[in-house]
């Protein structure tokens, strides 16, 4: 996890009245800036110190390579573990997506670990010996007590996880008083209220470095906007880049038309599931991903730069 007791910075902005916090976690610079201030007369520098704290004990259970997370308990080979209620409702929430959406799995880490920390490309043997410990009905949750029927399960929450805490935080900062906030966990966007000036927020789709495509711009109040990208993260083996979201049904990392697909929701979780999913799906898939989830739209750029927009 590191030491963040210092890793943040407070900046405050007279025109228009804000006050921002920058600071690290779950491996990405972050920030929520807060216009017009709290409720109640709340100081808006302490609710951003709490946000912060809020965001620190996130990291705290579910990163995977912190010793003693929930996520890295989850990920030893073991019968039963008792988690954090929170760990307990995002699996709950990545299960009932994945009931829905097959494609999305929160039980790959066997394959998506793999590719993480290799030397040398798996090889088909390596993948179809994970792959025999993929699939939800290997974990179960049950509360605060999450069985494995499979001790060599593993879950990876990568495509939820800053979802889950971005819905958090808005709520946090509703109950504070706020009206109007801007929040950016590592480019998972939600823009809680609408603009300063009364307008919606005006929030521009990443065009991934390299890809030749227009640049679109969505208008938002009380949404999220959430992008997932080949280009974002990547392992690098012997020269060769493999992006980082795994294909549960071969164990390789995905290879669709889409390099890039942005999701517009009310839940910054739902959002976030749903890029991941779209990444997998390619254009193909769009269609009939917006038709399963009313009142999203999906911005996806493909390899060849073209852009296609489904759903609201």
């Amino acid at each position: 996890m590191g030491d963040f007791s210092k890793d943040f910075q407070v900046a405050y902005s007279v025109e228009p009245d804000a006050c921002t916090i920058r600071f690290r976690c779950f491996d990405t610079p972050n920030s929520v800036t807060i216009f017009g201030g709290a409720g109640d007369g709340r100081d808006v520098e302490g609710v951003l110190l709490e946000v912060r704290r809020a965001c620190l004990d996130f990291h705290r259970i579910w990163s995977f390579s912190l010793a003693g997370s929930d996520i890295a308990r989850l990920n030893e080979p073991a019968d039963a573990v008792r988690v954090d209620a929170r760990t307990s409702q995002l699996l709950s929430a990545m299960k009932a997506f994945h009931d829905e959406e097959p494609t999305f799995d929160f039980t790959v880490g066997p394959v998506s670990f793999m590719w993480k920390h290799a030397t040398r490309a798996p090889s088909d043997a390596d993948l179809a010996a994970a792959l025999e410990h993929v699939g939800p009905s290997k974990v179960v949750i049950g509360g605060s007590m999450v069985l494995k029927a499979d001790p060599f399960a593993q879950v990876d929450v990568g495509g939820a996880a800053k979802g889950f805490v971005a819905d958090s935080i808005a709520a946090q900062l509703r109950q504070a008083g706020v009206t109007s906030a801007d929040i950016d966990l590592g480019g998972n966007i939600y823009m809680l209220g609408e603009h300063p000036s009364g307008r919606a927020w005006r929030v521009a789709v990443r065009v991934p470095e390299g890809v030749d495509a227009r640049r679109s711009v969505v208008e938002v109040r009380d949404r999220a906007v959430v992008t997932s990208g080949s280009y974002e993260r990547f392992v690098e083996i012997d020269g060769e880049r493999y992006q980082h979201i795994v294909d549960p049904r071969t164990g390789r990392p995905s290879e669709t038309d889409i390099v890039s697909a942005t999701v517009v929701a009310e839940s910054s979780l739902l959002a976030d599931m749903l890029a991941t999913t779209a990444l997998l799906s390619g254009t193909a898939g769009l269609e009939g991903l917006a038709e399963r989830h009313p009142g999203v739209s999906i911005i996806a750029i493909t390899l060849r730069g073209d852009v296609v927009e489904v759903g609201v």
